[in-house]
């Protein structure tokens, strides 16, 4: 076996060449790797923000939707209440009519004094 030392300097500068290239191999590897490394990391970006505008869009969308489906539903409950008004107005307007008729007044007076004044009434409130 030879030494180190015994070694002749074309075999000690043959080896060195192949540690050289194959630290270059490895260099190259890592530089590679970085290189893929980068890349990837670009393109996780731009589906990151690819998802942000479609979330932006799909919240606005919905928000536009909802402010829609409230006004409709306000306006069918203004409807609604102008409907119940009006037909509460009628009804008012109705009982009024019938209270300013002299001749319906009077028949209202005169069965509601009946029906104080009856004897079965008075047994009724006596309990007999």
């Amino acid at each position: 076996m030879q030494s180190h030392a015994t070694r002749s300097d074309g075999t000690g500068a043959a080896s060195d060449r192949l540690v050289a290239a194959a630290m270059d191999r490895v260099l190259q590897s890592e530089r590679d790797a970085q290189s893929a490394v980068t890349e990837c990391e670009r393109k996780c970006a731009v589906t990151i923000e690819g998802a942000r505008q479609k979330a932006r869009s799909i919240l606005e969308r919905a928000q536009r939707r909802i402010v829609a489906l409230h006004t409709r539903a306000a306006r069918g409950l203004e409807l609604h209440a102008a409907e119940i008004a009006e037909t509460h107005r009628k009804s008012a307007a109705a009982a009024v009519g019938q209270l300013s008729d002299p001749i319906r007044r009077s028949e209202s007076l005169d069965r509601l004094a009946l029906s104080l004044t009856s004897t079965q009434e008075i047994r009724d409130i006596n309990g007999a």
